[in-house]
């Protein structure tokens, strides 16, 4: 059996050091082996190419490149909309700097001369601010050929619609520099000190012009302004092939920058919505990888002279080529990483290239949703009800940062940030344009994926002849498959690269191409110093996501909350308490208020050793309720999550993120969740399940409660309000089902997993395992069975045993005005109407709801169960904590 190189290369990328020349040794050795009885020219082809590759890396590491690509940045930055929606004002925007691109074969760094270069020339001397380069959308399909489907159908299969048709191969893109549109950010991130709370997210507090409850505004209609959008918030509206980066940061060896962020697609569905989420559709497209080869600049030339040059430059150039005439690094990519440093040496300090690279991901999107469902899947419709596949959701691209010199050692130490946040190194994301695929039938694999046919077993949205009947000639013909200029393709059928793109689409130069430039290279989470080619410890057995603010309003605008604060010490101190190492808590009250925050909650009365505080004041983009037309789709959140383990996974064994009204509670011989998760390591489960059901606030923890419109008077309460100095834990301790919960519990299920095992969770659901991504090859080394479609198995996920083991208690709030009538609703015997349950908890005497007592002595039917364990051991522990805690905390101040 062949080694699988792809596998291989997937594996390097998760150990975070990678070697890419010593990898395109490997992969194309052993692409010509296997090619060896089909093509004995391919091979010859394909050594040249390595030995040319060897030489090429070495030149670009010593060759001197002209500069002054940018000077005609300052008449285009816009940091104004265009003038058909208001005139530029140039005042906060600062001219870019004249860019030595240079390439030096050893990337030196002296922190002494950087701090005193920064005392000398000052910050805004040396800090670049951030850009975005609009692009024009593709000319990629015949215009009015889109069938939109049946939006009055809610169900994403049916009648989804048909593609566009496209042109083929797909169209040149014949910008140049002069076309885009430009605008700038560095009045709001203006070091790493504002990373990631500053990034170009939204609009910020009190700016949002679109509701995210009932919207029915739109940017197609014209009600919204994207220019407006990408001055004010994000550019994303106005070009979707730039990922919606919520968070950035390095990783622990300094050899690879991770991007986060989210598929702005779906922040609205429905029929109103759907021409903005059509024009979205490249969000979805960045998701899928492309294949490239690198070309010089008289080849570039030679194969697309309409594509604008500067005439001088020799950078690197890409086109799009199928997999088996793709280099190693570019046969998954999707954006090139330019790289760039201040060289303190001269006076002033100027702006650099110091290397550039293709971007990979973490995992296959594409992969991942193939093993999804047995029938097919696409990852995007024309009818755009898509928000179901919540694991298209987060995203993650990653930048291999060039081994050259310091630069990665000063990545991993942070030293290249300087005293006052002012960043030494900077990436440009461009992204690589192409049209969507569409169902499994057009997946872009390599045989040790799939297989050498990728299998279909039904044609559940009528598109398996897309790559026939669904194009029309760009150019009055079709670029055939196979042609004696070029290797067999390696796969029998899926996406044919050739036909999409021919021979010679090549990718437009940097400066001429819509762009992410300026991306800070800030701290990592962890600092790895000294140890770049050692694998990073696993700090934390046990750790927390929250994601938090000191008021928010629920689903739907349905409730004001005001009590996180108190519920965030609570919630801190049990999980603490029961074993949890640390807390990472992301911030949300910045999307709310600027008046407070949740530092000052947190300390002093928390050491940085048990809790870390991200600022995270970006706006959940969608507030309704999940049945809405224009469906929830709570974009902070589900960022923050995808954040959180990203950042810290890699030092946590096992983590999970909750909301603070969710306890977990070991239960039976264990006495922490700490032990829970070693019996679960030992016995090879990898994630652990909790099912969820609402408890009740005991009516013993209760006092009457007037001061709302449904509730009553001040002489004839009709609601229930909790007392104050009671622990959540200690009201809440009423669930209204006994121990096991019921299986439809599971939906809003709970999840502890290891993160090693885990590649992506969302909010309830593991959505990416390594079983998951598995693939056939890797299968087959295993000695096991690979099946096209993956479902986690019950060993690996195990539903916790509630009575035996662990179970959680969801203390959701109960306000006043949900108890109105409590007297009726409650009393014994009523059956109360829809939506008028009782919402107070009259525990069962001793948990035992099969006896002959089944109300308390004033009429009121028992309706739920006490955790004995909670109330006899862990409530009188926790208390004694947080009064230890509140003692060293007044003695401190």
């Amino acid at each position: 059996m062949l080694p699988s190189s792809f596998q291989q290369a997937r594996g390097a990328a998760r150990d975070e050091r990678f070697d890419w020349l010593t990898f395109y040794f490997f992969t194309f050795s052993t692409t010509a082996a296997r090619s060896c009885h089909n093509n004995g020219k391919y091979i010859t082809e394909r050594v040249a190419g390595i030995n040319q590759l060897a030489v090429t890396l070495k030149y670009a590491e010593q060759k001197q490149i002209a500069s002054a690509k940018m000077e005609h940045l300052s008449s285009l930055i816009e940091s104004a909309p265009p003038t058909n929606a208001a005139e530029a004002d140039a005042s906060n925007v600062k001219p870019a700097p004249k860019s030595d691109t240079s390439l030096p074969g050893d990337f030196h760094f002296d922190r002494k001369a950087a701090e005193t270069a920064l005392q000398t020339h000052g910050r805004d001397e040396i800090f670049q601010p951030l850009r975005a380069y609009i692009e024009k959308p593709l000319n990629d399909t015949v215009p009015d050929t889109i069938d939109k489907g049946n939006l009055n159908d809610k169900r994403p299969k049916i009648e989804a619609g048909r593609p566009a048709m496209w042109y083929v191969p797909l169209p040149l893109r014949e910008n140049t520099p002069d076309d885009l549109r430009v605008f700038e950010y560095g009045h709001k991130l203006r070091s790493c000190n504002d990373m990631p709370a500053k990034l170009p997210v939204d609009r910020g507090l009190g700016k949002h012009v679109a509701p995210n409850v009932n919207n029915r505004k739109t940017f197609s209609s014209g009600q919204l302004d994207k220019w407006e959008e990408a001055k004010e918030g994000t550019p994303v509206q106005a070009d979707p092939f730039l990922p919606w980066i919520h968070d950035m940061f390095p990783d622990s060896s300094g050899s690879v920058i991770h991007f986060i962020a989210q598929n702005k697609r779906r922040c609205n569905s429905g029929k109103v919505h759907w021409d903005d989420i059509h024009a979205l559709e490249p969000q979805v497209t960045i998701m899928q990888p492309v294949s490239v080869k690198r070309i010089d600049e008289e080849t570039a030339q030679k194969l697309a002279p309409s594509l604008w040059s500067d005439g001088k430059s020799s950078d690197q150039r890409y086109r799009l080529a199928p997999h088996e005439e793709a280099d190693a690094d570019g046969m998954f990519t999707r954006f090139i990483c330019r790289f760039k440093a201040m060289d303190y040496s001269k006076s002033p300090p100027e702006l650099i290239t110091v290397g550039e690279t293709l971007s990979t991901y973490p995992y296959n999107y594409e992969f991942v949703n193939y093993r999804k469902d047995v029938g097919d899947l696409s990852m995007l419709t024309p009818k755009g009800k898509d928000n179901a596949m919540f694991w298209q959701a987060q995203q993650r691209f990653d930048c291999p940062v060039p081994d050259n010199g310091d630069l990665r050692s000063m990545i991993a130490s942070g030293e290249g940030v300087l005293s006052d946040g002012t960043p030494s190194v900077y990436v440009d994301f461009v992204p690589i344009r192409t049209a969507p695929r569409y169902g499994k039938q057009m997946s872009y694999f390599t045989p040790d994926m799939a297989g050498e046919t990728i299998r279909f077993p039904q044609d559940s949205l009528g598109w398996g002849d897309l790559m026939k009947s669904n194009i029309v000639p760009a150019n009055g013909k079709v670029v055939n498959n196979i042609s004696d200029d070029h290797p067999p393709r390696l796969m029998k059928n899926g996406f044919d690269a050739r036909l999409f793109w021919g021979d010679s689409h090549v990718i437009p130069r940097i400066e001429a191409s819509g762009r992410w430039e300026n991306l800070p290279i800030c701290q990592p989470p962890t600092n790895n110093v000294g140890k770049v080619d050692k694998p990073v410890e696993k700090k934390h057995k046990l750790a927390a996501c929250l994601w938090a603010s000191a008021s928010f309003k629920t689903r739907g605008d349905a409730q004001a909350v005001s009590d996180t604060t108190s519920r965030l010490i609570e919630w801190i101190e049990f999980h603490l308490l029961v074993g949890f190492d640390h807390i990472y808590v992301y911030d949300n009250t910045g999307a709310h208020t600027e008046k407070v925050s949740l530092e000052s909650t947190l300390f002093p009365r928390f050491l940085d050793s048990e809790v870390t505080r991200i600022d995270w004041p970006c706006q959940v983009c969608n507030n309704n309720i999940p049945a809405h037309e224009n469906t929830g789709e709570r974009s902070s959140q589900y960022a923050a999550e995808n954040s959180c383990r990203a950042r810290y996974g890699p030092t946590t064994e096992w983590m999970a993120s909750f909301d603070t009204d969710e306890y977990l509670i070991p239960m039976g011989r264990f006495n922490s969740m700490r032990e829970v998760v070693d019996d679960a390591t030992n016995s090879g489960t990898q994630i652990l399940t909790f099912k969820s059901t609402r408890a009740a606030p005991q009516r013993t923890y209760m006092e009457p409660f007037h001061e709302h419109k449904d509730c009553g008077t001040e002489s004839d309460p009709g609601c229930l309000s909790v007392q104050p100095s009671h622990l959540f834990a200690e009201v809440y301790n009423c669930d209204f089902e006994a121990p096991p919960k019921p299986g439809w519990a599971e939906r809003a299920k709970k999840q502890l997993y290891r993160s090693e095992y885990v590649l992506a969770h969302y909010v309830h659901y593991a959505t990416v395992t390594q079983g998951l991504v598995e693939t056939i090859e890797e299968a087959k080394e295993a000695n096991h069975k690979w099946d096209m479609h993956f479902r986690e198995s019950r060993d690996k996920d195990k539903i916790t045993d509630e009575s035996n083991q662990a179970v959680m208690l969801h203390t959701k709030t109960t306000v006043p005005e949900y108890t109105t009538e409590w007297k009726e609703r409650c009393a014994f015997g009523v059956t109360p109407g829809h939506g008028k349950n009782c919402r107070v908890g009259f525990p069962w005497p001793s948990n035992d709801d099969k006896g002959d007592e089944k109300a308390t002595p004033e009429g009121y039917g028992y309706n739920c169960f006490t955790n004995e364990k909670l109330s006899k051991v862990w409530v009188p522990k926790l208390r004694e904590a947080m009064e230890q805690r509140n003692s060293r905390v007044t003695s401190n101040n």
